[in-house]
């Protein structure tokens, strides 16, 4: 199974922070000139959401919950958020064919033991998603992007009876699709701005994630080897969501300050990443030199937010943040790795 790379910005959307879903449509999204970088001001989550879903309810990091991609935000840019379930592939086909017609893909739930090029195939059941491109009648062929193993973006082919085997033996039999209207640039831009501000002006943030890190390492009742997985993908959140944040800033404000300080802050969630990644290796970490990384994370993480609620004018207000959550089917991330 040869890999053929699909041409995306690699970095900014990435597993980082990016669900399989969410990663998939922003890209396709981009592609067809909708301004998805406004978007990403949801990048703007708090250490203490990190904390509570990614290492106290130990959710696995493609079940992080942000808001990125959320129904409000999308229509902000002329696209609806739509979704259909069918008890079949044969029930789907229709709408399948005619969404990729119209909007160039559809994305496709299904499961990765039938797809060849994912490390599960033929091993293990887990729901995942896939975007259709493109349909050849002539050969029943569907043409297709996911990730390879590497988590790159890649071109794919394969039968119609293998796409409909993943969908028909998934437990979520569901086609996600967008569609398209008439882009307001300008009040896209505003409505995203207000959208951006009201969120800051909400933002709480203890930091009880960088503060508390060696307690949490040292905790006697969580397996070092859990403790280090935890923090790495509690690590990877973070610097994705920041990179997310500085290019919906670059867009938005073109500070070079924030620009600088948001720098600092994704390489210092990578240095974060590096530590846990090691210790998952050799079963040992330097505590000390991971407190450094933290210390100087909370402190550029505080700057930040003084900078940016000064920048634009915005007042602390109201409760503690707490993520907005969505239900049923929009909550569910569709990726299973």
């Amino acid at each position: 199974m040869k890999d053929i790379p699909h041409p995306y910005d690699t970095a900014l959307y990435s597993r980082l922070f990016l669900n399989c879903f969410q990663r998939q449509s922003l890209v396709m999204l981009a592609e067809r000139g909708r301004p998805v970088h406004q978007l990403l001001f949801r990048g703007l989550v708090s250490t203490d959401e990190i904390l509570r879903q990614a290492v106290r309810e130990q959710r696995p990091k493609y079940g992080f919950e942000s808001g990125i991609a959320g129904r409000d935000d999308l229509a902000l840019i002329g696209v609806v958020k739509e979704e259909a379930a069918f008890d079949s592939y044969a029930d789907a086909r229709a709408l399948l064919l005619d969404v990729v017609a119209q909007e160039g893909f559809a994305i496709l739930v299904g499961d990765v033991f039938y797809w060849p090029h994912c490390p599960e195939y033929r091993t293990k059941h887990l729901v995942h998603t896939i975007v259709l491109t493109g349909y050849d009648s002539d050969t029943g062929v569907w043409h297709l992007v996911d990730d390879n193993p590497a988590s790159l973006l890649c071109s794919y082919s394969y039968p119609e009876d293998v796409i409909a085997a993943s969908f028909d033996n998934n437990e979520l039999r569901r086609v996600r699709y967008f569609t398209t209207k008439d882009l307001d640039p300008a009040g896209a831009r505003q409505g995203t701005g207000e959208a951006f501000a009201a969120l800051l002006a909400e933002h709480r943030d203890s930091h009880a994630l960088l503060t508390g890190v060696e307690d949490l390492i040292s905790c006697r009742w969580i397996a070092p080897e859990r403790v280090f997985a935890l923090l790495h993908a509690a690590f990877s959140l973070h610097q994705g969501s920041r990179i997310a944040l500085r290019e919906y800033l670059r867009h938005a404000s073109g500070d070079p300050v924030l620009d600088e300080l948001l720098d600092r802050i994704v390489r210092g969630g990578a240095d974060g990443m590096n530590h846990m990644l090691l210790a998952q290796v050799t079963g040992a970490l330097d505590v000390r030199r991971t407190a450094e990384v933290c210390l100087a994370l909370q402190q550029a993480e505080e700057e930040l937010l003084s900078r940016l609620r000064s920048a634009m004018g915005v007042t602390a207000t109201g409760p503690p943040e707490r993520t907005t959550t969505t239900t049923g089917t929009e909550a569910e991330t569709g990726g299973g790795r």
